[in-house]
């Protein structure tokens, strides 16, 4: 039976971070209701126990039972959450570096500069600091987004909101679908990110020359025909 948090005429509405506390704890009660009933990762399997859907994202997917402890679920999901982001970055960083006319050989040659001990340089730009310093500075202001984000509860953790919610999109929008369609995007950002590594070392170029070159025989160029299927087993 589902159940629902109503507020009561003449209550004033509570403020964004109470606002997902709420949502999380009506989320867990709603766990009766949502675990059977939601998709699996895999057809006619049973989801474990211990992942009984109250998490976003939780199609119950731990074949090796490596969250049953509660503390290594809390750790996982949010490695896997911090991972989903970088790894849409990348992506989108990789695609940058393919279309920018400055960078020859996209996003592999794009740091060739570090390996040859050459001056840094920035699609394709010479930059005008040198690199200890670079290291510096995004040393600096990771360390303070850590801090400002390092909070005791497991939710806050990684949705701190606040400032890094600079659009207000949490109260303008349905938090828990802009959760589930984050997570879901960034799980097909890791896997396109793993494909771009793999398929790069395989036999060289880049993402969107090895889409074209497949498109245009995709009945050699493919997978098994390029000796891409070693370099995605080395990534697991």
């Amino acid at each position: 039976m589902m159940m629902s948090v109503s507020r009561p005429v003449g209550v004033p509405a509570l403020p964004a971070r109470a606002k997902r506390v709420a949502a999380t704890a009506e989320l867990k009660l709603n766990v009766a209701g949502a675990g059977p009933d939601r998709p699996l990762w895999f057809p006619g399997k049973e989801a474990p126990e211990h992942l009984d859907g109250s998490m976003t994202g939780d199609y119950g997917c731990d074949p090796f039972g490596l969250a049953k402890e509660e503390k290594n679920l809390l750790r996982y999901s949010e490695a896997e959450l911090m991972h989903a982001r970088w790894a849409m970055l990348g992506w989108a960083g990789m695609m940058a570096a393919e279309l920018e006319p400055n960078v020859e050989g996209g996003w592999k040659d794009a740091a060739l500069w570090f390996r040859d001990g050459a001056s840094p340089t920035y699609v394709g730009n010479d930059v005008p600091i040198p690199l200890a310093s670079v290291v510096g500075i995004q040393a600096l202001t990771m360390a303070i987004a850590e801090r400002k984000r390092a909070q005791s509860d497991f939710e806050l953790r990684k949705y701190p909101g606040g400032k890094f919610d600079v659009l207000g999109l949490a109260d303008k929008l349905d938090l828990e679908d802009m959760k589930k369609k984050e997570i879901a995007n960034g799980r097909v950002a890791m896997l396109a990110c793993w494909g771009c590594v793999a398929q790069g070392f395989a036999i060289g170029g880049t993402p969107i020359t090895n889409l074209t070159d497949h498109l245009a025989d995709a009945g050699h160029n493919n997978i098994v025909g390029n000796g891409g299927i070693p370099w995605l087993l080395y990534g697991l």
